[in-house]
């Protein structure tokens, strides 16, 4: 196992102003935060410069004392003193007023240091421990170390002590349930036992006994999910869930040790969009360098094999690459320099992420070079367009579609690609898979020719072709695609329309009186006949009727007919009726006229006296007349 110092003692800020020692101080308990940075409580060593009395003796001096409660972090370019755990001890600030005391959730100023800690690798949170003489075996106390200075959150009350008198250091599993750590008992030759510390409820299940008597003052979670422990002289794995311990792995010796979990390492992979670009104005490739997480405080340092110099593009991609703290994308750009040179060919940049230190933060993923070709644009730019743009289905319907080149083409001619319009039986074309411009010309054609048809009702149909992508010799232009609209002309015949009337409209109820009711088209019926939908009268004493639905106008002629007749009768005062028949829409046809009435009237009125006229006045005046005087001249009998 190497061992890399980060750290020798060397001067480091430090917030307690009666600390006479010069330096940030060790410990003995320690995590790594999620930041990448290793969390540790300040202890105290036998030889370390002690408490400034300022003039006082230690006897009240002592009240002060604040160098157990602070919050040191690691990081690879030394060490910060972040201060007192807001909250975590109990101090004065002057030993001689008890006004002044700072309340917390242990009194540690006299001692000892705490010895064992973690950082839950789910909630960042750090579980912090005193397991041994003068400390509590019970509790281990949550500290948030996100905040400068770290606060003090709550204490976890185990439900029995560890399962020992003392332990040096305990891991959390990957998941954050459970810390696991080997409890020694008291005296020189007291067995060591495995325990479990349930992180949700306190609760401490005691797992293998007999683990040796040499005390393990270090404990890590390795990135494989196992838990390394170590002895001061050697290190063994715990397999889980048992507990117990493997071989013993020889480390360099230490007298005092503390252990943390490393972090995994980010895996750094590189990109660049897009990989093709042309020696034109504003042709840029972005190349980024993608973490699969966010990069801690510091940000993440990517070391970069940037492409070769090149007067056809330049580059802002150098030999590192530095992903922000928070961010897990950095970019830098491959950009192709204009040109109007022909022939010039085409070069690539290529870029890298070269195999990084061992010591780097990050490792290679799968994806660790890329390409961007630069490719000479300056080539014949080919168009396509056709006219006219819509045809007819009729005869002589011919589109003409020309494939243009802005300059004659080569020797041999130009073949330019083409995607043709798709088969179908309203037209016909001569745009194959590829067209060919002939030698120093700068167009070529086909043709879309519609084919006739006098079907009404088949609607429109669209021929489409473009130009595909060229395999060399020339670049698409714009237009490079048509389309040709072949359109219907072969309307639908118009219905024939259908119309209704009954003559005459009016009879009176008396003999040998009929209406004729006829439907009549617009235009001969067609074959079988129009079978006429129809509403006849309603049913009545006054008339008859043959209308019935349906009425069918008989193939090739125009009208049918059907009637209403008024019954006879002599009945006084029985009034008018009508008699209503109304058209149905229906196939085959269209409405006109679609209602016709017939009214049957009363003609049983009350009779007269008969009257004389003048004539017969006369000659009834005459006749009295003459009676009149026949009766004067007749002769009186003689009374003789």
């Amino acid at each position: 196992m190497a061992l890399t110092p980060i750290w020798d003692g060397q001067t480091a800020p430090t917030p307690s102003p009666r600390d006479l020692s010069k330096n940030a101080g060790a410990t003995v308990a320690a995590g790594m935060g999620k930041d990448g940075y290793i969390y540790a409580m300040r202890a105290l060593g036998t030889n370390e410069p002690g408490w400034d009395l300022l003039g006082g003796t230690w006897t009240t001096e002592w009240r002060t004392h604040t160098r157990y409660y602070e919050m040191l972090r690691y990081g690879r370019s030394g060490v910060d003193n972040l201060g007192i755990v807001d909250g975590l001890g109990t101090y004065r600030t002057i030993a001689s007023d008890a006004t002044t005391q700072v309340n917390g959730a242990v009194d540690l100023r006299l001692g000892p240091n705490f010895n064992a800690a973690d950082i839950d690798p789910v909630t960042g949170v750090m579980y912090l421990a005193d397991f041994q003489s003068g400390g509590s075996l019970t509790a281990l106390y949550r500290i948030d170390v996100t905040q400068t200075p770290p606060k003090y959150l709550s204490t976890l009350t185990l439900s029995t002590p560890i399962p020992g008198a003392q332990s040096g250091d305990f891991a959390i599993d990957a998941t954050g349930q459970f810390a696991y750590g080997v409890a020694k008992a008291s005296g020189t030759f007291g067995n060591s036992t495995s325990y479990r510390i349930d992180l949700a409820t306190g609760a401490v299940t005691s797992l293998t006994g007999n683990l040796g008597i040499i005390p393990f003052g270090a404990a890590a979670r390795l990135a494989n999910g196992q838990m390394a422990f170590y002895n001061t002289v050697s290190t063994q794995l715990m397999t889980l869930p048992g507990g117990t311990l493997g071989a013993a792995q020889t480390t360099a010796n230490s007298n005092s040790s503390d252990g943390a979990a490393c972090l995994p390492k980010f895996q750094a992979q590189l990109t660049c969009t897009p990989t093709a670009l042309v020696d034109a104005d504003n042709n840029v490739s972005t190349c980024s360098v993608t973490l699969d997480q966010p990069a801690p405080a510091g940000g993440v340092v990517v070391a970069l094999t940037p492409p070769a110099g090149s007067t056809r593009y330049t580059t802002t991609c150098g030999s590192s690459i530095t992903v922000a703290a928070g961010s897990t994308t950095a970019q830098c750009t491959i950009v192709a320099t204009p040109n109007l040179v022909p022939g010039d060919g085409d070069v690539s940049a290529a870029i890298a992420l070269p195999v990084p230190d061992p010591l780097a933060d990050y490792e290679l993923g799968a994806l660790t070079s890329a390409s961007v070709l630069v490719q000479n644009d300056d080539l014949p730019t080919v168009t396509m367009a056709c006219s006219p743009g819509t045809l007819l289905d009729s005869a002589n319907q011919v589109s003409t579609c020309t494939i243009a080149s802005n300059a004659p083409a080569p020797a041999g001619g130009l073949s330019v690609a083409l995607t043709p319009p798709a088969g179908s039986g309203r037209y016909t074309s001569t745009c194959g898979s590829s067209v060919l411009i002939a030698e120093g010309a700068s167009s070529a054609t086909c043709t879309i020719t519609a084919t006739p048809n006098t079907t009404p009702g088949d609607g429109d149909v669209t021929a489409a072709l473009g130009l595909a992508a060229p395999a060399g010799g020339y670049q698409l232009g714009t237009p490079n695609a048509a389309s040709v609209l072949i359109a219907n002309d072969d309307n639908v015949a118009a219905l024939p329309v259908l119309s209704l009337s009954c003559t005459p409209s009016t009879l009176a109820d008396a003999e040998n009186q009929v209406a004729t009711c006829q439907v009549t088209l617009s235009t001969p019926a067609g074959p079988g006949g129009i079978s006429v939908a129809l509403v006849p009268p309603a049913a009545s004493d006054r008339y008859t009727t043959t209308c019935a639905s349906p009425l069918v106008v008989p193939a090739g002629a125009t009208t049918a007919s059907c009637t209403v007749t008024a019954v006879p009768n002599t009945l006084v005062g029985d009034g008018n009726v009508q008699a209503v028949l109304s058209l149905v829409a229906g196939g085959g046809y269209d409405l006109g006229t679609a209602q016709a009435v017939v009214t049957i009237t009363d003609n049983d009125g009350a009779k007269p006296v008969p009257a004389l006229g003048s004539f017969g006045t006369a000659l009834l005046t005459a006749g009295l007349g003459a009676f009149g005087a026949f009766s004067r001249r007749r002769p009186r009998k003689n009374s003789r």
